[in-house]
């Protein structure tokens, strides 16, 4: 059986410590939607809470999606107005409907917030809260990720170095028959050990 290059372990490890934490990443910066308003559902103020993960109090990226549209209006007077426990002004704007409002980007803290939405007679409007929930715990994850991959690389070569080493030991032991030569009669006959045998004259 041919033996594997001493290169190649080392090379997987590090193939799949570049993976893990690309894929950590990669759940790291996904983001949970939360609604606002809606075309179908709208409220002039509309509270939205933003729960803790895992009860930490770390800020969390963000970013808050606008978009006013009509079907009956050609023009019309807009605005929103999002605060942090009714007192804080988080994000604003006012404009004209034909005017495309900035999408605002930052940092949110668990609470609860207030948006406040100004809008004409005909108008619709979708907002949407987006949160990176995993984001204050990423480097925590690829700390983890990485001290669990060392630590089972160890594991494996030494699992590795018994099992080669046990294999030594069983193939060094000798290996005993169970049976025995006659030394009369017939030489080349094997009887088992522990068994009288009475070699006779064949009968003439």
């Amino acid at each position: 059986m041919a033996t594997r290059a001493v290169w190649v372990n080392p090379l997987l490890w590090v193939v799949a410590f570049l993976v893990v934490n690309a894929l950590w990443s990669g759940v790291a910066q996904q983001e949970a939607p939360n609604e606002v308003n809606t075309e179908s559902q709208f409220e002039t103020f509309r509270e939205v809470d933003i729960a803790p993960f895992l009860n930490s109090d770390e800020s969390m990226p963000a970013r808050l999606t606008v978009s006013f549209g009509s079907s009956t209006v050609d023009e019309a007077n807009v605005s929103y107005t999002l605060r942090f426990n009714n007192e804080t002004v988080v994000a604003s704007w006012g404009g004209l409907l034909s005017e495309a409002p900035p999408q605002w980007s930052g940092f949110l803290e668990p609470g609860t917030y207030v948006m406040e939405t100004q809008i004409e007679e005909g108008v619709t409007v979708e907002q949407h809260i987006w949160i990176q929930p995993f984001a204050p715990f990423q480097i925590y994850g690829h700390g983890l990720l990485s001290i669990l991959l060392i630590a089972i690389s160890f594991l494996e070569q030494g699992l590795r170095r018994l099992a080669q080493r046990a294999g030594k030991d069983k193939s060094s032991e000798p290996e005993t028959s169970p049976f025995k030569g006659i030394q009369q009669g017939m030489p080349d006959v094997m009887m088992p050990e522990g068994e009288d045998v009475i070699w006779r004259e064949p009968l003439r």
